[in-house]
């Protein structure tokens, strides 16, 4: 069971959706297509033998399988994810997931896994389209994308020129884009609802003639939307003439720090017991937090966005989920001196077989061929064969900057001072942290450290 994957952790979000299967809803419009072809069977995720090892060539590196590192994951988490209950929970086990896996630094971002999966949940109906509801906790995911998109369009509109500092200034953008088959047809009504909601851009792609140019404009899209920390998400081998579509969405934050740290010579301390001495960054918090098991100091970034530096009492490893965030934020002190310490960052992450993730939770139909897609492509009906998401970190004395991408493909179915007490928060050892929109209480990434870069 010592098998695991290596991730690479990056800050981007990609969507891909391959697509198939017959339905007859709505206008066609984008592409000219061709007739469709036979369908080829539609393989069920946990069920076809022979489906699942072509997969193991997708999902796996030298040292294992993805079936095998899911297991050593929830091994190692101890938890039953069938009993999580919100979203500070799912967002808890994404990152513990991905880490039981990589043992390393990781750094998830749960917003950029629901936009991707609110594209996707935009084309579903009947219950395919409940249980992706359930799990993205929204009424309306819809509407809740478009306000969240207004408001984070109003903070570029609103973005002083004195918050430069250090080479940060502030941005929060987050766009997504839908890349169809050529040979296919996207279907109007979905189209019309994702260019408004989640100002989507829709691009026809070559998927089987010029896989090389079709490969290098979407990576260049990637690219240009996360300001070049994630240059590229799919690859050539990714792309096949089976594949109906591609919905992208790239998430991107950079902010200076408010108060920017000091940088003093000190050490921290891995799991292992190995001591490293770098600069680490030293300063005062804004904010305290403190539970049962963690306490935390919180750094104010601009617009309401925070850093929320998280360390466990109990010194060791220890899971995300048990330190149980919704109750750790909501304990914000501002009455006393915060003393902060950390190193600083940069580090990336890949996370593949995220579907299995929202599997292990009982979000299982959409993964299957009796998945309810059919309002995508015409005359196609499809489901969700896999997830992926890169998510990459920069963090200095001057400010930070993030991002993400999460990539789901779908196959066809077959005042004044006054004297406080003081509190330390000094992140020497092991630490979790989220990178906060205060405003929204939106948690845009999770980050897990165990070494010091």
């Amino acid at each position: 069971m010592k098998k695991k994957w290596i991730w690479r952790w990056i800050a981007l979000a990609c969507l891909g959706a391959m697509l198939a299967g017959c339905s007859d809803q709505g206008e066609a419009v984008l592409h000219p297509g061709t007739q469709p072809q036979e369908d080829s069977p539609a393989e069920e995720l946990r069920g076809q033998e022979t489906d699942e090892k072509e997969k193991k060539n997708d999902d796996v590196d030298d040292e294992g399988t993805a079936e095998t590192a899911e297991h050593v994951a929830l091994e190692r988490m101890e938890v039953d994810p069938m009993e999580l209950k919100d979203a500070w929970q799912r967002a808890a086990f994404f990152a513990d997931w991905v880490y039981a896996q990589n043992q390393n630094n990781t750094l998830v971002s749960p917003l950029s896994l629901n936009m991707a999966l609110g594209l996707a949940a935009e084309g579903a109906g009947g219950e395919t389209a409940r249980q992706l509801a359930d799990y993205l906790g929204k009424e309306d995911y819809t509407a809740y994308v478009k306000e969240y998109l207004d408001f984070a369009e109003g903070l570029a509109r609103e973005k002083e020129s004195d918050s430069w500092q250090g080479g940060y200034s502030f941005h929060y953008e987050i766009a997504n884009s839908l890349w169809v088959n050529q040979q296919h047809r996207l279907l109007s009504d979905y189209q019309k609802k994702v260019e408004e909601s989640f100002r989507a851009q829709a691009e026809p792609a070559d998927f089987s003639s010029d896989v090389a140019g079709t490969v290098q404009k979407i990576n260049g899209w990637c690219d240009e939307k996360t300001h070049g920390m994630i240059p590229g998400i799919i690859k050539e081998n990714d792309l096949s003439e089976e594949l109906m579509a591609i919905l992208i969405n790239s998430l991107y934050f950079e902010s200076p720090w408010v108060d920017k740290w000091s940088v003093e010579e000190n050490s921290f301390v891995d799991f292992a017991g190995n001591q490293t001495t770098q600069d680490m960054l030293v300063g005062k918090g804004d904010f305290y937090y403190e539970n049962d098991v963690a306490t935390a100091f919180g750094k104010s970034y601009y617009n309401g966005f925070r850093f929320i530096g998280i360390l466990p009492k109990q010194e060791g490893e220890f899971n995300l989920l048990n330190l149980d965030l919704e109750s750790l934020l909501k304990s914000e002190r501002t009455d006393f001196l915060v003393k902060a310490r950390m190193p600083k960052l940069d580090f990336e992450t890949t996370a593949n077989g995220v579907e299995k993730i929202l599997m292990d939770q009982g979000i299982t139909l959409p993964f299957t061929n009796r998945a309810q897609f059919d309002k995508i492509i015409e005359n196609k009906e499809l489901h969700i064969s896999r997830i992926l998401q890169k998510c990459k970190i920069e963090l200095d004395e001057n400010g930070t900057k993030a991002a993400a991408v999460t990539a789901i493909t779908m196959r066809a179915n077959a005042i004044a001072p006054m004297e406080r007490e003081i509190k330390e928060v000094y992140l020497t050892r092991p630490f979790a942290f989220l990178i906060y929109d205060s405003v929204n209480e939106e948690i845009v990434f999770v980050g897990k450290v165990t070494q010091a870069e």
